[in-house]
């Protein structure tokens, strides 16, 4: 069985498909089949779960199942249909589960009870599935869920600061993904559930608490310019008369981000002068990795710079995504670092994740110095990820465009090259594990397209040779949108008629979990469905995520209701709650004359005093909640 450190590559089954195809495979037997038939149904069905997931294809095909045997009242979904999920503890299997309990939950028009929820909670924390816990804990209707959860988000740990080991490993982790890895599907109640925008949380960081954490260096040159706030920010942090020890970490790698990694801009200029002028406020081990990167010294020990090398990957990262770094000087730079790097020993395995950015780095080195970097590559072998990257880079080829260039799939290569690479890398393989394999290349190392496209031929041969399946043109074209449509893929959402002639409730609704409820409505041929649909993304959005809808109703019910539940990711958010009410007392006061929501909002204050300090200052709040200051030191009521 194979395994990735950094997304599951278990094979979903070692037989084929379901006992019974749901309607979805039916769908696309009907699609692709030259000639539909019971063993074609059940190959599509398997090949749905390695593409979209276990727990995806669960949800998609129970769900048409109840709504098709619904008789239009009563309960939709019985309360054991989790049982039929798999919790895998990889956030990329089981984040989609509190969704879908979401939506079946609104399904049923009224919850389980509270006792459900709390023992599917404590199923996902047992199985160690952190995010997919947390996520659980922000959207299921049951009061105290998440104190049992410790896990928060990387826009929870910006927002709160203060970051432990714990939280820099997962914004660094995330980061390290950018626009194109598989990040867990959150689409959480609160903005800072999800981040979308990977490279804005070193902004938000400043922003929030101050150039003080390595983060912080982390912060992209073009942002320093057009935010002067941000500038004046990280212009007072140096100006310092000395540095904390997060102050020279982030000062370090801006330095390098803004003299070594990116081409100066004029609105940086200014930064990167304040920075030389005060680099002797930095440790002599900084100073020395600064010196390792503009070639002033030609060895340091490894060890001095494992700290940091995941802070530099992300600089390698960006530069790789960068326009300029297409052009054949600039990339040679590049090439030159990484391989400074493994000349000092440099272990893969320290690094949180390797994606298509740190693959093409490895690819254009080998270029030069294959048998050093096989060597290297050797060396790495305690890193399960390895056998991957070693494949990636055998399916990759350079096409040069006079001074620029590209990396994609190799067009020229053959299936029975691919599948002989792949038994020289992992040892004996099964087709379906080959299949598998070629999927996650899609999904980890390359972009999609063309490129896909070209890793679906090759699944196309291999089923062909070993199933005698005979596929039409269809095929190709849709396996390329599926694998694009993931649920962790923020750049491409499934559309087009595989899409909308499916009429497929659970795969419509699969989809609109990862839009976040905001796509094109669809006509149903029956109107049960389309009037449950309708129904379900109306309270869903109504409900939860609000953060997309500017209504002032409708955010304080959100905060209401987890205050009331005790379902705050962060007791600090009280005091968004009371900037949202002291801007807006005039849109409010009619919403709360309901005496059960200003009671709700006056023990929430109450309760968490402490957190408020100066926030509890303003007497028009004070006098709006109807609370007697009865003393400096006592509020009560």
């Amino acid at each position: 069985m194979l395994k990735s450190l950094q997304v599951s590559t278990r094979a979903t089954t070692n037989e084929l498909g379901f006992n019974k195809p749901g309607a979805l495979a039916q769908y696309f037997a009907k699609r692709w089949l030259i000639e539909p038939s019971t063993k074609g149904e059940e190959i599509i069905a398997w090949l749905l779960e390695a593409a979209l997931g276990k727990n995806a294809m669960y949800f998609i095909e129970k769900t048409k199942e109840y709504v098709d045997a619904w008789g239009g009242s009563g309960e939709i979904v019985p309360e054991n249909a989790f049982d039929g999920f798999v919790i895998t503890g990889d956030p990329i299997e089981d984040t989609l589960i509190p969704h879908a309990v979401l939506v079946w939950t609104c399904m049923n028009d009224r919850p389980w009870g509270e006792e459900v929820y709390h023992r599917w909670l404590d199923e996902l924390l047992a199985a160690g599935s952190a995010e997919a816990a947390y996520l659980a804990a922000s959207l299921w209707p049951a009061h105290d869920l998440m104190e049992k959860v410790t896990y928060r988000p990387p826009g929870w740990r910006v927002y709160q600061g203060q970051l432990d080991a714990e939280g820099e490993r997962l914004i660094l982790t995330e980061m390290l993904k950018g626009y194109h890895g598989p990040r867990a599907s959150l689409y959480g109640s609160f903005e800072y559930d999800d981040a979308p925008f990977l490279r804005k949380l070193p902004r938000e960081y400043i922003k929030r608490h101050g150039f003080i954490h390595p983060i912080c260096g982390l912060v992209w040159p073009t942002e320093i310019e057009w935010d002067g706030d941000l500038k004046k920010c990280i212009q007072e942090a140096l100006a310092a008369p000395s540095w904390s020890e997060g102050v020279k970490g982030a000062a370090m790698l801006l330095y390098l981000s803004l003299n070594v990694f990116n081409e100066l801009r004029e609105g940086t200029r200014g930064i990167l002068n304040t920075l030389k002028q005060n680099l002797f406020k930095l440790d002599e081990r900084h100073i020395n990795i600064i010196n390792f990167h503009t070639d002033k010294i030609d060895k340091i020990d490894y060890n001095l710079i494992k700290d940091y090398i995941n802070y530099l990957m992300i600089l390698c990262n960006n530069a790789m995504n960068k326009i300029s770094f297409l052009i054949e000087n600039r990339n040679s730079f590049l090439i030159k670092i990484f391989r400074n790097y493994t000349s000092v020993g440099l272990k893969t395995k320290d690094i949180l994740y390797i994606g298509k950015e740190i693959k093409n780095i490895i690819f254009n080195l080998m270029i030069e110095e294959k048998d050093k970097v096989e060597l290297w590559i050797k060396n790495q072998e305690d890193d399960l990820r390895i056998k991957d990257i070693l494949l990636a880079v055998y399916i990759s080829k350079r096409f040069n465009y006079e001074d620029l260039y590209n990396i994609t799939i190799d067009k020229e290569l053959k299936t029975e090259q691919v599948e002989r690479k792949i038994e020289d890398i992992y040892g004996k393989v099964k087709y379906f594990d080959k299949i598998f394999l070629l999927i996650n290349q899609a999904k980890i190392y390359f972009n999609g397209g063309g490129e896909s496209y070209k890793l679906c031929n090759f699944i196309d041969d291999i089923l062909k040779r070993e199933l005698r399946i005979n596929f039409n043109f269809n095929f190709r074209e849709d396996c390329v949108k599926i694998i694009n449509g993931w649920h962790p893929s923020r750049s491409r959402i499934l559309e087009g008629d595989i899409f909308l002639e499916s009429n497929h409730i659970g795969f419509y609704l699969y989809y609109n979990i990862l839009r976040e409820w905001t796509g094109p409505i669809i006509n149903f041929d029956k109107e049960k469905e389309l009037n449950l649909f309708l129904y379900i993304r109306k309270k869903i959005i109504k409900n939860l995520y609000i953060h997309t809808i500017n209504n002032i109703d409708l955010k304080l019910n959100l905060y209401l209701n987890k205050l009331e539940s005790n379902n705050l990711p962060f007791k600090e958010i009280i005091i968004d709650l009371i900037n949202i009410i002291e801007n807006n007392y005039d849109k409010i006061s009619e919403y709360f004359k309901d005496e059960s929501k200003l009671k709700i909002l006056r023990k929430g204050i109450l309760y968490n005093i402490d957190l408020l300090g100066g926030e509890f200052m303003n007497s028009r709040l004070i006098d709006f909640l109807g609370i007697d200051n009865k003393s400096k030191n006592m509020i009560i009521y």
